[in-house]
């Protein structure tokens, strides 16, 4: 992640030069001086929260907007920067791809499972669909009382707000893909 006076930088400048405003102009929307706006563009100033609130609404913009990475047309994840949540004595392993976003409503991870592996997951919240393909193995799924076994290249569907399980039943080392989607 960028640094945030950098972000603001960046975000800044972008924003100003999309409505052809010089920073003079700026400084009179805003009331934060022209020097200072020339200082925050060039990554050389840390502004207080005041500040960037006092461009945010001299931009009519939200603040928010001035700090947040701009998202890429491609951007690659190696495993390396995902963050792993282990449980049952690290036999069953979550890593996350993609995290949760409100304007996409979904996230994405990989879930590994050593052979044996047993991993009860809690009710997601109400209305929450589950996408899960499997890459390596065979894994059962148990929803509410019935099991479903999956295979290598299998895929299943169902909505996740009851305790569901997952299980390595094969002899091999396990693993799969997972969406969760968010409607509301």
């Amino acid at each position: 992640m960028k640094d945030v006076n950098l972000l603001l930088a960046a975000n800044l400048r972008k924003i100003r030069e999309e409505r052809n405003l010089s920073l003079g102009q700026l400084a009179e929307l805003s009331g934060v001086s022209k020097s200072m706006l020339g200082q925050i563009e060039r990554g050389e100033a840390n502004p207080s929260i005041g500040t960037i609130w006092k461009i945010a609404n001299g931009l009519r913009v939200s603040f928010t907007s001035l700090l947040n990475e701009e998202n890429q047309p491609v951007k690659i994840t190696h495993k390396t920067d995902t963050h792993m949540v282990a449980q049952e004595d690290n036999k069953f392993r979550l890593y996350s791809y993609v995290p949760f976003d409100p304007k996409h409503k979904f996230e994405l991870y990989t879930v590994e499972l050593e052979v044996g592996c047993f991993h009860e997951s809690d009710a997601h919240v109400s209305g929450v669909e589950e996408y899960l393909v499997v890459h390596e193995g065979d894994i059962e799924v148990e929803i509410n009382g019935q099991t479903y076994r999956l295979t290598t290249g299998d895929a299943m569907t169902f909505v996740s707000d009851a305790i569901h399980t997952y299980r390595n039943i094969g002899d091999v080392f396990a693993s799969a893909t997972i969406v969760l989607y968010y409607p509301e």
